[in-house]
């Protein structure tokens, strides 16, 4: 447990949170500043920073309460339609330094249009960019 962290203080009962699910290793709950309806978060447990630092066994685990969590939410309320998401990292807006992420649920109108920058001259470095992962 982080001392600092918001989360792992959820985690260990210190300060409440609106809980969807918890596992033995995950946590679930409502975002305290939501975008939209059933704005969700999914946590490990343990205190990782993000997804550099996270073991591949956390990791799944957290994956699979996010699939539980999306299930839940078709099964009990219909939602055919979210975006499922991670900010690792302070320029990918990442706000709270425990690793989570964030399932946020779409509605016929609901207004909230998720950043969508296509950059489409990108195209012309695919060659290049393949390349250096190699």
């Amino acid at each position: 447990m982080e001392e600092n962290c918001v989360f792992c203080s959820i985690v260990a009962g210190h300060t409440h949170a609106w809980k969807i699910l918890e596992t033995e290793t995950t946590l679930a709950f409502l975002d305290a500043h939501p975008v939209g309806l059933y704005h969700t978060l999914i946590i490990p447990k343990a205190h990782y920073t993000n997804i550099f630092t996270v073991p591949q066994e956390v990791l799944a685990d957290t994956i699979e309460t996010v699939r539980q969590v999306s299930l839940l939410y078709h099964e009990k309320l219909g939602l055919d339609n979210l975006h499922v998401f991670n900010n690792s990292g302070r320029l990918a807006l990442q706000s709270v330094f425990h690793l989570h992420f964030h399932i946020l649920p779409r509605y016929p109108d609901d207004g909230n249009n998720f950043p969508r920058f296509t950059h489409y001259h990108l195209t012309d470095r695919f060659e290049e960019m393949v390349e250096a992962l190699k």
